[in-house]
């Protein structure tokens, strides 16, 4: 590991393991914020908050222009999208996002290129049509300039004023687009296959902005920390060539068609090295949470108003659930090795809010390992030196390289 990011990575969790480790899991911040790190009891604290969660209200509703109001429950609207992302990974349509992924990038090989960028919008912008089927090119761009926008915020972290205004614009004009493909939709009466499709039985219950928000936060969530954890599987190539090797023999003895199923039993290489990179680095390292109600839980009491605080990176990295934890180590996952890490593995997020894109997010990257090993040669420059820049998400910085289409 880079010296820098070696450093980056104890000072930015050795306080807080002491804290614990002198203190309990339980920890009090500034301003009624509890930080909870005991695995268990953070997905409990977690689910007894988010059960009572609804849609927010819109504009509509707070200026009293609907004439019903009939709130949805998260959980109702996570079970509808979790069940279609089960769907959304059937191998046909892991076919179509192979195929997207590598016209993108074969229209971007043979020359130099920020590699986290670069794996960050084929990770995002093929994910669009399991969003909405059936986009027009003046539609797919509507919604590339709310995934920019999620880009300055998370990546860039450009919060200037006039990007702020150039953000809102192409904001209003991605939930513009959104709207009128729900308004259209909900007349049609054949169903598609997408994300949007399972939303549409709540347009009559909660109306087209509320279920254009619903849709909005799946692309949100396309837009963000898979095109992040799609740049350290990159960046763990190149940090671990033998793995690279490896990744590549194993998808090679597959036939594009049998590696759209994903056979994960004939995937163990390319499944314990994912595993390993969203354990290592995983999204972002802590989540903060309003308490929407009071909470009581285990003599920890968390009141409304207040919040509490939960972190993958602490329970990825602490001691306690692993061995070596800040080692690249893949093989940790074999069988024989594999430790009972007591629910401390969270890579799609804590239970109660857990990615509900996963199983479709976790296709991809491994459809991703595949792509840039069979498909492609990887070279990195050595000047500057690449390095993981660990400030609330992991993200390889300085990392300029090129992919060249591999003649087979």
């Amino acid at each position: 590991m880079d010296e820098r990011a070696a450093v980056a990575e104890v000072v930015s969790i050795d306080d807080l393991l002491e804290r614990v480790r002198r203190e309990g899991p339980v920890l009090r911040f500034n301003n009624d914020v509890v930080g909870i790190f005991d695995p268990a009891l953070a997905v409990r604290i977690d689910k007894a908050n988010t059960d009572q969660h609804t849609v927010p209200d819109s504009l509509i509703d707070f200026l009293g222009l609907r004439s019903g109001r009939d709130p949805v429950a998260w959980r109702e609207v996570r079970a509808l999208l979790s069940e279609q992302a089960g769907r959304l990974a059937s191998p046909g349509h892991m076919r179509d996002l192979y195929t997207r992924m590598h016209v993108f990038l074969a229209q971007r090989a043979d020359r130099p290129h920020d590699l986290s960028e670069l794996s960050w919008w084929t990770i995002s912008q093929s994910l669009l049509p399991l969003l909405i089927d059936g986009l027009s090119r003046s539609d797919v761009d509507a919604l590339i300039g709310e995934q920019k926008t999620r880009y300055n915020a998370i990546v860039l972290q450009n919060f200037s004023f006039w990007r702020r205004i150039i953000d809102f614009h192409l904001s209003r004009r991605a939930a513009r687009t959104v709207s009128r493909h729900i308004r259209r939709r909900a007349r049609e009466t054949v169903p598609r296959e997408d994300f949007l499709q399972s939303l549409l039985p709540l347009v009559q219950r909660v109306g087209v902005d509320r279920v254009a928000y619903l849709v909005s936060m799946v692309l949100a969530g396309m837009s963000g920390l898979p095109g992040i954890t799609a740049a350290s599987l990159l960046y763990a190539m190149h940090r671990f060539p033998h793995w690279h090797v490896r990744i590549r023999e194993e998808t090679s003895a597959l036939s594009l068609e049998q590696l759209y199923a994903l056979p994960i039993k004939s995937l163990p290489c390319t499944s314990r090295f994912v595993k390993e990179t969203l354990r290592l680095w995983p999204g972002l390292f802590a989540l903060h949470r309003p308490a929407s109600h009071d909470i009581d839980i285990e003599g920890v009491c968390i009141r409304k108003g207040g919040a509490y605080e939960l972190s993958s990176y602490f329970q990825h990295h602490s001691p306690e659930y692993w061995q070596n934890p800040d080692s690249f180590d893949p093989d940790r996952w074999l069988p024989e090795r594999r430790q009972a890490n007591k629910g401390a593995y969270v890579p799609f997020g804590f239970s109660s809010r857990a990615c509900i894109g996963s199983a479709v997010g976790h296709a991809q990257l491994l459809l991703f390992c595949a792509l840039v090993t069979r498909d492609f040669e990887l070279t990195v420059q050595d000047e500057p030196t690449p390095w993981m820049q660990l400030e609330g998400f992991a993200i390889p910085v300085d990392f300029i390289g090129t992919l060249t289409p591999r003649h087979t």
